[in-house]
């Protein structure tokens, strides 16, 4: 085995003279002009391995030995002592470097890498004038194994901070308006529908307190008009139902001197929410309607079809598809309008006799069966006749995925009111099922006050059989006091 020393003694020689001329040329300048004379002076490639003798350059290994222990300027070269500290080193521990000359290749490498890719904070560029490049002076940076440390002036470092700490809230400013404005819309909206929600609930309470609910679950109540020709009573039982889907309205106004009083019975099916959006709004929609007094009919019926798109269109987003029958009775004047969607019915007593001025929309009418199937809508039998098996009525408010055979097209009649017209009777169809129109007649005939007729019909439904929601309004025509009375204790409706 041929041992390197004599290697080595050839190369350092050589590269010490190369450096020593490099830097005795330079020193008649000034000691930046030395020190690019040194920089120039330094090898500028990594010099090869020999792989004859299995051991690394030994320039190589004293520029890696000394590293940890030597003061260097970036571009600079390390100085005389601290190389000759290194030679004595690499001496003493050559049995060292034979055993750990495959590792220390790759840690070399390592520790090359990451000095000359993480600049020191606070060390100065490089400045070029007039083309020659110019070191500009540096502090000392201490090279270590692992990391390069920087000893920046506290100076700067606070600036730095500051500088950053500036950019980072000029760049969050912004982003904090947007949400700030973002937010703003939405909170208005948030308010607003507070509000009105709060409304909604006091106005129900209101109600609430109006109506008399007893230990059985009875709700009813009376009204009655101011100049006392008219006398109403209402009466709503849950029933055998697990939930209670039947809403009523009784409103009262005065509109060019004419008084209007309107009644109205809606049942819901598949859910609560139409029967009561109809009671919200139904009313409401009409008396704003421009030809509510001049052609009312055209007013109800133009009324029914935009508030049932209007609920439509306010449930769009929702996974139900509830439906509510609707029976009203408009009052203007001295004509009595009745007006049906659905299977809810009003009956009248003129002279004695029970006069129905609603007919049932079920599917299996002849007329209702024939529209239907024009419209590519199926009528079948399931328990009952059916609307694509599904619904036991042929017209409803809501019910989007039947709207195409299910209308919310009403069906109006007109009554003049006269001596002989007794009372109106409006109900859900918790009733009708199981009272015949001439026992209802009958059973509110029996009964003075209109609040304990209602109440009877309930009664009189649920001790029969009926299994489904029972709500009615019962209406009595005061024909001997057109223009006296007084509200009655139950209160005003409207």
């Amino acid at each position: 085995m041929v041992y390197d020393g004599a290697v080595k003694d050839q190369e350092s020689a050589a590269n010490t003279a190369s450096a020593s001329a490099a830097v005795s040329e330079a020193s008649g300048d000034s000691p930046a002009a030395s020190e690019a004379a040194a920089v120039s002076a330094r090898p500028s490639a990594r010099l090869p391995h020999d792989k004859r003798l299995g051991v690394r350059h030994p320039l190589k290994h004293r520029r890696f030995r000394a590293g940890g222990k030597m003061m260097v300027e970036p571009g600079g070269v390390p100085p005389a002592q601290a190389v000759a500290e290194g030679e004595e080193e690499e001496e003493a521990s050559e049995v060292e470097e034979e055993e750990e000359a495959s590792s220390t290749e790759t840690d070399m490498q390592a520790a090359d890498v990451e000095v000359s890719s993480a600049p020191a904070a606070g060390v100065q560029a490089m400045e070029v004038e007039g083309g020659e490049m110019e070191a500009s002076p540096e502090p000392a940076v201490a090279v270590g194994v692992t990391e390069l440390e920087a000893q920046p002036d506290e100076e700067d470092e606070v600036s730095s901070i500051a500088m950053a700490q500036g950019e980072r809230k000029q760049e969050a400013a912004p982003a904090t308006s947007a949400v700030l404005a973002v937010e703003a819309p939405k909170e208005k909206d948030q308010d607003k529908e507070r509000e009105e929600k709060e409304k909604r609930d006091k106005e129900r309470e209101r109600q609430k307190e109006r109506e008399r609910v007893d230990e059985v679950g009875y709700m009813s109540g009376g009204w009655k008009s101011v100049d006392g020709s008219l006398n109403c009573g209402y009466s709503s039982f849950r029933g055998k139902r697990a939930s209670m889907e039947d809403f009523y309205d009784i409103k009262s106004s005065k509109i060019d001197d004419k008084q209007i009083s309107l009644f109205g019975i809606f049942d819901g099916h598949g859910g609560s929410r139409a029967a009561e959006y109809l009671k919200e709004h139904l009313f409401d929609n009409l008396m704003k309607h421009p030809e509510f007094m001049t052609d009312t009919k055209l007013a109800i019926s133009e009324t029914y079809r935009r508030t049932d798109s209007e609920f439509l269109d306010a449930e769009r987003n929702s996974h139900r598809d509830d439906g509510s029958t609707a029976s009203t009775a408009v009052l203007v004047g001295d004509h009595l309008y009745v007006a049906n969607v659905g299977d809810s019915r009003a009956v009248i007593s003129k002279a004695g006799k029970a006069i129905a001025l609603s007919e049932d929309h079920k599917p299996n009418r002849s007329d209702e069966r024939k529209r239907i199937e024009s419209a590519g809508g199926i009528v079948m039998w399931a328990g009952t006749w059916r609307v694509g098996g599904v619904l036991a009525m042929s017209r409803a408010f809501g019910n989007r995925l039947l709207k195409q055979f299910v209308i919310a097209e009403p069906e109006i009649q007109e009554q003049e009111i006269d001596d002989e017209l007794e009372f109106l009777i409006i109900a859900s169809d918790g009733l009708w099922d199981v009272v015949p129109n001439e026992d209802a007649v009958a059973l509110v005939k029996m009964e003075e006050e209109p609040e304990a007729a209602a109440r009877k019909l309930t009664e009189t439904a649920f001790s029969r059989g009926s299994g489904d929601n029972i709500t009615c309004i019962v209406v009595k025509f005061q024909h001997d006091k057109p223009g006296g009375g007084s509200p009655s204790p139950s209160g005003d409706k409207s």
